[in-house]
């Protein structure tokens, strides 16, 4: 008896211990399946520089470039860059601000369909605004206005978009529809910035003024976008020049201008159009952006500070040194981070000049505790920014078994990279008018096996023959596929 209780307990010693083994393996599995999740989800972390950014573009002008800088946010990588083009003259004056080619507005129209930018070429000729489709990316039209345009801003309506001509001290009304400067008001020599009418989201700001700073004479200009006629013009500084940036809070309450001269941000009620309050700095206030919320404002200064202040109470909340001049900027629309495009990044990270230049770039600030959380060199200095959503610029159709596509949706993923967005061509020939050489056959089978340059196997056969169709039919969709 004594025997078989030994024996059966060894049996359940046995069993137990298979058991536990087995457990520890299912473990190790789950923990190994565990390990290569996080290490994937690790990767794409790492890509996108240790956190997440939101989903939306960054578009920066891109200052001395000559060019439009393209971010994507969520990853903060820059995607694209477009070159404003006009002819490459030697910057001869550089106490001109701005100088040649020298790409400062960045202007977007509030669906996000276009956007505008302003550049100077010659300096014995007007600067220009260009306007651009934000889907191809391509110069819609370009019209001249004021010398030494600057910045510039859309009325509400979206009928009128202001320039502020730095050399030629005024404002040109450019009428989006006729595409041609229609009036001009005379500001003062200086002008300088404009209060734009949207920040994020296609959201207007409840305003019945737009407000233009104007820096020789230290004043603040306000126009009603209405009639397009100065209402009031406010002395902000004591000393004469080094009034810069101009920005209305979200709910189109108040407005603060930043006071270089006086290390001071003045702020205006807009119902009385009176000055409130000024709120004392130690350097020259350079530039103001705010959440979306309103609750608090952020001021680049000199010596390289970066402000984040109650607009209830103007206390700073907290103080951050950027790198060389981090001027203009802009906050996500989730709030969560503020960019600054900063004229330099740092010397001891970047020991090297670029173009006979320091490196510059953007910066990345956790808004709420101030933390630097990644930065992205680029061409510049880059100066202002407006965050447009993904969709705005079009989005990849990932296919699926559900999934209906056009011929053209074929054409722009498959094609459009080396022969164009509208057959134009570019890496290979272009392809309009085909009718007139090849049959559907004849496109198909280069489509399908490739020719030169080109691969085989973007497609199948169905959809090769698909393309073919619409190419004959110049670029015109007759039928869709469905996988």
């Amino acid at each position: 008896m004594k025997k078989s209780l030994i024996v059966i307990g060894s049996l359940i010693l046995l069993l137990l211990t298979a058991c536990i083994s087995e457990e520890k393996k299912e473990e190790t599995v789950d923990s190994e399946s565990t390990s290569e999740t996080v290490e994937d989800y690790s990767l794409d972390i790492q890509i996108a520089g240790g956190t997440y950014g939101s989903e939306y573009f960054a578009v920066v002008a891109g200052g001395a470039s000559n060019k439009i800088l393209i971010f994507d946010a969520k990853y903060r990588k820059l995607v694209t860059a477009i070159d404003t083009g006009g002819p490459k003259l030697e910057r001869t004056i550089p106490e001109y601000y701005p100088n040649l080619h020298d790409v400062h507005a960045m202007t977007f129209t509030n669906d996000f369909s276009m956007f505008f930018t302003v550049n100077w070429f010659d300096y014995e000729e007007p600067s220009y605004v260009l306007a651009y489709d934000t889907k191809t990316l391509k110069e819609i039209w370009r019209t001249p206005v004021g010398k030494g345009g600057h910045h510039a801003a859309l009325s509400p309506d979206e009928k009128y978009l202001y320039v502020a001509n730095d050399r030629s001290g005024t404002i040109s009304i450019v009428d989006i529809e006729l595409q041609i400067e229609v009036d001009t008001l005379h500001v003062g020599e200086g002008a300088d910035y404009i209060t734009p009418a949207m920040y994020w989201d296609g959201i207007v700001i409840d305003t019945p003024y737009l407000f233009a700073t104007v820096n020789t004479e230290s004043k603040v200009v306000v126009f009603d976008w209405k009639t397009n006629e100065i209402v009031k013009e406010i002395i902000v500084g004591e000393t004469e020049g080094k009034v810069h940036g101009v920005n209305l809070t979200p709910d189109g309450k108040t407005v603060w201008v930043a006071v270089g001269g006086d290390n001071t941000i003045v702020v205006i009620d807009v119902e009385t159009l009176e000055i409130t309050d000024r709120i004392q700095l130690k350097n020259r206030p350079i530039h103001i952006s705010f959440n979306p919320d309103g609750k608090f404002g952020y001021v680049t200064t000199g010596g390289h500070q970066i402000f984040k202040v109650d607009t209830m109470t103007h206390d700073v909340v907290w103080n951050q040194t950027g790198t060389i001049i981090p001027a203009h900027m802009a906050v996500s629309p989730d709030g969560k981070e503020l960019w600054t495009l900063n004229h330099g990044l740092s010397t001891e990270r970047y020991p090297y000049l670029i173009g006979g230049r320091p490196v510059s770039g953007v910066q990345i600030w956790d808004t709420e505790t101030g933390a630097l959380l990644a930065e992205m060199p680029s061409e510049g200095p880059p100066h202002e920014i407006q965050f447009i959503p993904y969709h705005a610029f079009g989005l990849q159709q990932v296919q699926d078994d559900s999934v209906t596509v056009t011929a053209e949706g074929l054409y722009q993923s498959a094609c459009s990279s080396c022969h164009g967005g509208n057959l134009e061509g570019g890496g290979g020939p272009s392809l309009e008018n085909l009718s007139e050489k090849m049959t559907v056959d004849d496109i198909s089978e280069i489509i399908l096996k490739g020719s030169g340059m080109m691969p085989d196997g973007l497609v199948d056969d169905q959809e090769a023959h698909l393309i073919a169709e619409w190419l004959l039919n110049n670029g015109i969709d007759s039928d869709v596929h469905s996988h």
